[in-house]
């Protein structure tokens, strides 16, 4: 009966909504709409950045405090025991150079990678932009891939020759150094996800990259691949709990842990302070409830005069609150879905998003069930609150007030 009477209410003549409902639910419409999107876009952002940082460096990383590591034996022997959950492994050599390209100089890191272990750790190749997906010798000359940012700044493409310097101590004086350059042959472009990987990052043979930096058969250090993230988190725990361990470790998280702390605060901020738009918009709710009280005097009058009691008032005006709240929710929700669509479009096409600040070139946006839970059930605790005033209003009403002009 209450929730018959609560849809009666709402009708206006032969209209749906009257103007006041219909302000009430474009309120709830837009301020639900808005925190879809926004929690859509932050929770978007959060995936991406962790995709990109676990596809281009990996689950964790291990090297030695201060020295090389001595090749497959030590990492077999000593490494693979301290990880939970180990998968795979592959070794790199990192070396920091100079890259110097008609003109332009730029500080770069090369990373030399064991092409026969490299996708099972990495996901590399399918980040690959233009070009082949390889890293061996071309007439003698390494092949290396490069970040587009590189590309993009020095006006590299495929198959063109570049060199970088990397200064080396002399022998007879350690305060002196030699330029030792070295001549590479991009064989492809990748596009790593992150702006300040594709402005540093030259991935090359590890072979190359050993006889570079001149350190034999030898390895910085591995990267490693575990069945779930997390455990990754936990080995680097561990191994950095460990004071007489030779090992460091890293995992994806500790790669950008400023980066994901923020985001964890922020999403509760946003979502905080776009809650408080919807709570405006039960305010609308609130006053539309108030008006239909005093349109609807006479008909409480005569619903009490028939034995309705104040219980049933208040289930009364409260469905008709609930009703508003669900309709600008759903509708909320719906709108907010189809503006996440527009946002991934206007990206794609405009390339809004400021690589250089927050590090990405584009954000996935990522629409979590249990974020459209919370944001429909916040909405319409909100929208039930805002009903509890008018409705109790409503229930202490005398009916002799009521039938007095009628």
């Amino acid at each position: 009966m209450q929730l018959w009477l609560a849809w009666r209410y709402l009708k206006s003549g032969s209209k749906f909504l009257n103007l006041t409902s219909g302000l009430a639910i474009l309120g709830m419409i837009i301020g639900v709409a808005s925190l879809v999107v926004s929690m859509a876009v932050v929770s978007g952002y959060e995936s991406t950045l962790k995709k990109a940082v676990i596809d281009v460096v990996g689950d964790l990383v291990v090297v030695k405090r201060g020295k090389t590591i001595a090749g497959n034996v030590e990492v077999e022997k000593e490494i693979k025991p301290l990880i939970e959950g180990y998968v795979a492994y592959t070794p790199f050599v990192v070396v920091e150079a100079v890259l110097a390209h008609h003109k332009k100089i730029s500080g770069v890191i090369i990373e030399g990678a064991d092409p026969q272990t490299l996708n099972k750790v990495l996901n590399l190749e399918p980040r690959l932009k233009e070009g082949s997906f390889e890293l061996g010798y071309r007439d003698d000359v390494p092949e290396a891939m490069i970040g587009q940012g590189i590309a993009k700044k020095f006006a590299l493409k495929v198959g063109d020759n570049f060199r970088v310097v990397m200064p080396q101590a002399t022998g007879f004086d350690k305060e002196r150094f030699r330029p030792r350059p070295q001549k590479f042959v991009i064989s492809g472009i990748l596009n790593l996800g992150r702006y300040d990987y594709d402005n540093r990052f030259i991935l090359t043979n590890i072979s190359a990259a050993q006889d570079f930096a001149e350190i034999g058969d030898r390895i910085t250090g591995v990267r490693i691949r575990v069945a779930h993230p997390n455990q990754a988190i936990i080995a680097e725990n561990n191994i950095k709990s460990d004071a007489d361990s030779p090992y460091w470790a890293r995992s994806w998280f500790s790669s950008s842990r400023n980066l994901f702390d923020a985001i964890k605060y922020e999403k509760l901020v946003i979502f905080l302070v776009i809650m408080l738009i919807i709570f405006a918009a039960s305010f609308n709710i609130s006053s539309t409830l108030f008006v239909s009280v005093m349109k609807r005097y006479g008909d409480i009058s005569i619903l009490k005069t028939l034995g309705a009691n104040r219980k049933f008032f208040v289930q009364l005006f409260a469905a008709q609150g609930l009703f508003i709240g669900a309709i600008g929710s759903i509708l909320g929700v719906a709108l907010g879905l189809l503006a996440c669509f527009a946002v991934v479009w206007i990206q794609e096409k405009y390339g809004i998003l400021p690589a250089s600040v927050y590090k990405i070139h584009q954000i996935d946006l990522e629409i979590r069930w249990q974020d459209l839970l919370t944001i429909l059930l916040c909405s319409m605790f909100m929208c039930f609150l805002a009903t509890i005033a008018p409705a109790r209003r409503g229930a202490r009403f005398n009916p002799v007030d009521g039938l007095r002009y009628e």
